[in-house]
């Protein structure tokens, strides 16, 4: 006879004891308690790179309809504020406002609760220094000018709390997000 010889009355354990069960359940909590602040930190670093990432993208869409249209297109913020989100347009009837007549091209309403815009000396927020009006405006040639058709360089700051974006854009309509610490990442370095 071959195989192997049992005991009656005795069965081969299977599965888990209870205390394996909860031992692998205090772990995992562990782990997630230890992962949890750096789930958070990453999902707020990736709104900011994402509003900045949608920022550069209407101002470029802004100005690749200037230049098809040779016609001024403007980006403005939603209310006069940017955490408001934004609109951008192509004027058509050339009268430097927002009205009926004009070409909406895209619109991006509000931005993440945990991003602020910091307007400051070092970042303008995209506003006219003569009006104190913020928008920014590319005329047909691609060129970003103010109303007045003065050429300025506009920077606008994204901020986390823990983390900046800066979107700088120099009178040629060139882009740029960068770092503030960087160096190099301020409108006069374009």
């Amino acid at each position: 006879m071959t195989g192997t010889l049992r005991r009656p009355g005795r069965r081969d354990a299977t599965g888990f004891t209870l205390i394996e069960i909860l031992v692998v359940f205090a772990l995992v909590a562990l782990m997630l308690a230890l992962a949890a602040p750096s789930f958070v930190t990453f999902q707020r670093n990736a709104q900011l790179t994402s509003t900045a990432n949608a920022f550069v993208a209407s101002l470029s869409a802004a100005r690749a309809e200037a230049m098809k249209r040779q016609l001024r297109a403007f980006v403005v913020p939603i209310d006069g504020d940017w955490a408001k989100g934004w609109i951008v347009f192509v004027d058509v009837n050339s009268n430097l406002a927002r009205d009926a007549g004009d070409i909406e091209i895209s619109r991006q309403v509000g931005i993440p609760s945990t991003v602020t815009v910091t307007v400051s000396a070092d970042a303008n927020g995209f506003t006219d220094p003569g009006s104190g009006e913020m928008y920014a405006m590319f005329n047909g040639a691609g060129f970003m000018s103010l109303k007045d058709n003065s050429f300025q360089s506009n920077v606008l700051e994204l901020t986390n709390g823990d983390e900046s974006r800066r979107i700088v854009v120099n009178p040629a309509g060139r882009l740029r997000v960068c770092k503030p610490a960087e160096v190099g990442c301020d409108a006069v370095s374009l």
